[in-house]
């Protein structure tokens, strides 16, 4: 009798799905634009919030209150101060002879409030100000700043403070950190949440699981750490006053977090929509805030080359990677900020070494050893760079922005985005040299 094949002679197993090969979260267009629909109400609820806000902080033509300072710093013959009240952030300046007030609480008085517009009020605006009195009080994270520079010398202090804090970086270090083109790194955004996470992951399975094993074997413990983590990392972006591109790191990982339990696609490029607009929603601000938007960008790109570029080694897409956001984000970022040099080159580099930097740094200040390695930075600071500055042209920026999304939903696309990124590479060298 002639047998049947065995399952395994002529029937292949399906390969696992990829992170991009598994179902949508929504089956059906109908559920996107209800939710997207319940998203525009809830913005629409925010912004009537924050007109209220706005119009109590009009009703008189001045307006006394309570601020945090965010940044000072000197420019010309007189001081900016950055101040962040419960519900605004603003500017004011000046002439005055200060003590170094950052991270301090002080009471003032907002001059001529009523030539604020709604539109500024969002953005961040400019006021002329009178000081009613400095409260003696810091923020724990400035007192923590203030501790590093007891440990440390400048510009090491600026660059931990950024670090670690998310403090404020001197115009000439951020000027040498531009030209080396790691910026980025200074700026607490994703890049850094998954480093943390990937830390406390590691910290906490040694200590849970064996405690877990014995008392409650029954428990996820995977899904039971990976929530103590997310506590842990919204601890410490409430103690950051909700950075906006650490904010957005963060969302993205809660919500990436709930489509891998449910089996559902994490690298969607719908899922990082729905997530900026639910940021956006929540917080109208946003819409203001570059920082937000650099990481927004930086993680389509992600998005953008594991969609076509998963098939890769783990090898190969970590390096690869690493560069293709770098050339991916120049005609952008060019768009703001202009300054290049060709030591820009090694910012992928540098960018791979930071995954042990950063680890390391933390457990050195940990331990009280903080200084161990300043003589890097020191070293990268001090360097003589020759740098220019080229501007992405308005028009070139938007036909850039229009190809991006058109990459999405064709190869061909991509491959274009791909020759203009390194040629605009090209072009950036060619002017620098």
């Amino acid at each position: 009798m002639r047998q049947s094949p065995s399952p395994s002679s002529d029937v292949k197993e399906p390969k696992e799905a990829s992170l991009l090969g598994k179902p949508e979260l929504f089956s059906s267009l109908g559920q996107y634009i209800f939710l997207l629909l319940l998203l525009f109400l809830l913005f629409l609820s925010s912004i009537f919030l924050k007109y209220q806000q706005y119009k109590e902080l009009t009703q008189f033509s001045d307006f006394t209150t309570t601020v945090i300072v965010e940044k000072q710093y000197k420019k010309k013959n007189y001081t900016v101060l950055k101040l962040h009240h419960k519900n605004f952030s603003f500017y004011t300046s000046s002439r005055e002879k200060l003590k170094p007030l950052e991270g301090s609480k002080i009471e003032l008085r907002i001059l001529h409030t009523q030539k604020i517009s709604f539109l500024d009020y969002l953005k961040g605006f400019y006021a002329s100000t009178a000081l009613v009195s400095n409260l003696y009080e810091k923020k724990r994270r400035y007192v923590l700043m203030d501790k590093l520079t007891s440990i440390h010398t400048e510009p090491s202090t600026s660059i931990f403070k950024a670090l670690f804090f998310a403090g404020n970086i001197p115009k000439d270090t951020r000027k040498t950190l531009s030209s080396l083109g790691i910026n980025h790194l200074l700026a607490i955004s994703g890049f850094h949440l998954a480093v943390l996470s990937f830390i406390l992951f590691f910290l906490l399975k040694l200590i849970y699981k064996p405690i877990a094993q014995k008392f409650c074997p029954y428990r996820n413990s995977h899904k039971d750490i990976t929530i103590i983590v997310f506590i842990l990392l919204f601890s410490y972006l409430f103690f950051l006053d909700f950075v906006p591109s650490l904010l957005r790191a963060f969302a993205m990982s809660i919500f990436g977090y709930i489509l891998y339990d449910r089996g559902l696609k994490i690298l969607s490029f719908s899922s990082l929509f729905l997530v900026v607009s639910f940021l956006i929603a929540l917080w109208p601000k946003l819409l203001f805030a570059l920082g937000f938007w650099f990481s927004v960008a930086g993680v389509f790109y992600i998005f953008l080359f594991m969609h076509y570029m998963q098939s890769l080694r783990v090898w190969q897409i970590f390096i690869l990677l690493h560069i293709w956001v770098y050339v991916a984000m120049l005609p952008l970022v060019h768009y703001f900020f202009g300054l290049f040099s060709v030591h820009q080159l090694f910012s992928p580099i540098l960018t791979m070494l930071f995954i042990l930097f950063y680890p390391i740094e933390l457990f050195l200040h940990a331990v009280g050893e903080g200084t161990d390695l300043d003589f890097i930075l020191e070293y990268l600071l001090t360097l003589k760079l020759h740098s220019i500055e080229l501007f992405t042209d308005f028009w070139v920026m938007l036909l850039y922005i229009v190809l991006s999304i058109f990459a999405v939903f064709k190869k061909i696309c991509f491959k274009v985005l791909f020759i203009f990124n390194f040629s605009f590479l090209g072009y950036l060298l060619y002017g620098v040299t």
